[in-house]
């Protein structure tokens, strides 16, 4: 079994990224259309999942079982 991860740096980029569309969905649009309440959800989604993959010891982003018989 094979785990595969960004890199630490690579993750780290992508959680301020997350950062980044939090703010300007917050600070941009009007926060009174449903739609804008999905915007920091997925803000959220990206950043608790990139800090996860840079951090957590079994933080892979995909897994690849091979059965050699």
């Amino acid at each position: 079994m094979a785990r595969i991860r960004p890199s630490k740096p690579m993750a780290v980029f992508g959680a301020v990224v997350g950062v980044a569309i939090l703010v300007f969905g917050l600070v941009d649009f009007p926060l009174d259309r449903p739609f804008i309440w999905l915007w920091p959800a997925v803000g959220i989604g990206i950043v608790v999942f990139n800090l996860w993959a840079a951090f957590s010891e079994n933080g892979a982003t995909q897994i690849i079982d091979e059965d050699r018989r």
